[in-house]
């Protein structure tokens, strides 16, 4: 579709899809992938949509031009009152970092409180020392939900299959969703380049669901288990003292938390490789 056109309605027609979208002449194809949000109109026009679903995390951040070491460094902060949440600043070009932080719904910092916290948060001395007492608000900050139940939530329905936010596929400890909405869209191509010729649909559908399942369920529930660690303030002061113990532990512990390698990478062997914990990370 191109920019603008929305998804006013699609019907599954048994052997192919039918599409309308403001803009454009009526679409019809055998196979359509859902890649539109976590609220996604294509699930909702299917009748695959979930209830009143607001996701688990909701993320909050702006863009703030920085004059101290977060201009050029990676941070994260797992500040008490935000747990099993957490802080972050990385920066951008010309001086200009992304920061903010995220919370899991239903826990004691509710979404509407975020707002409020914001400015105070901003302006503790450790998170000011690393921003500079100079920086400046780049632009308006923005809030958003973020789905992560990829191991609960339909991953087709029909001939409908969906990826990334729309598969709800992000990782339930960080809120990351960049690699798995990738992963999830190629493994949805994969499916289709390999059993689209096939008189059942279910081939494609059921190729798809089980490639997703065996790429993401177990770091999924690596996520959910260590979540329950981070909602203690000593343990998290813990794991954090171990991390930081050493410059390699600080490294390949910010490559683990944000998944240069899989979550359960050690548990499940079918994914080692020579230049494991070796290669570069991603935000190197």
């Amino acid at each position: 579709m191109h920019e603008g056109a929305a998804l006013d309605a699609a019907y599954d027609k048994g052997d192919h899809v039918v599409v309308h979208a403001s803009g454009l002449p009526e679409l019809r194809a055998r196979f359509v992938i859902g890649a539109d949000g976590m609220w996604s109109p294509l699930r909702k026009a299917l009748g695959a949509a979930v209830p009143g679903y607001l996701g688990e995390w909701h993320a909050f951040r702006q863009y703030v031009g920085a004059t101290g070491p977060a201009a050029r460094d990676l941070y994260v902060w797992f500040e008490p009152d935000l747990l099993p949440g957490y802080a972050w600043s990385f920066p951008l070009p010309d001086g200009v970092v992304n920061v903010g932080f995220g919370i899991t719904r239903g826990g004691a910092l509710r979404t509407k409180d975020m707002r409020a916290l914001w400015p105070e948060l901003l302006s503790r001395p450790h998170i000011r020392a690393v921003l500079g007492d100079a920086s400046v608000a780049e632009s308006p900050h923005r809030a958003w939900p973020i789905p992560a139940r990829v191991d609960d939530i339909s991953l087709v329905h029909g001939r409908a299959l969906f990826v990334g936010d729309a598969a709800a596929a992000t990782d339930p400890m960080t809120g990351e969703g960049i690699g798995q909405a990738l992963l999830t869209g190629m493994l949805a191509a994969r499916a289709l380049i390999d059993h689209a010729s096939s008189a059942a649909p279910i081939a494609v559908t059921d190729a798809y669901d089980r490639a997703v399942r065996r790429s993401l369920v177990a770091d999924h529930r690596m996520s959910t288990a260590l979540m329950v660690a981070l909602r203690r303030e000593r343990l998290t002061c813990a794991a954090v003292r171990v991390a930081g113990a050493t410059p390699w532990t600080r490294r390949n512990f910010a490559r683990w938390l944000f998944e240069d390698e899989p979550r359960a990478a050690l548990a499940t062997p079918r994914r080692w490789h020579r230049r494991f914990l070796t290669r570069p990370g991603a935000y190197t």
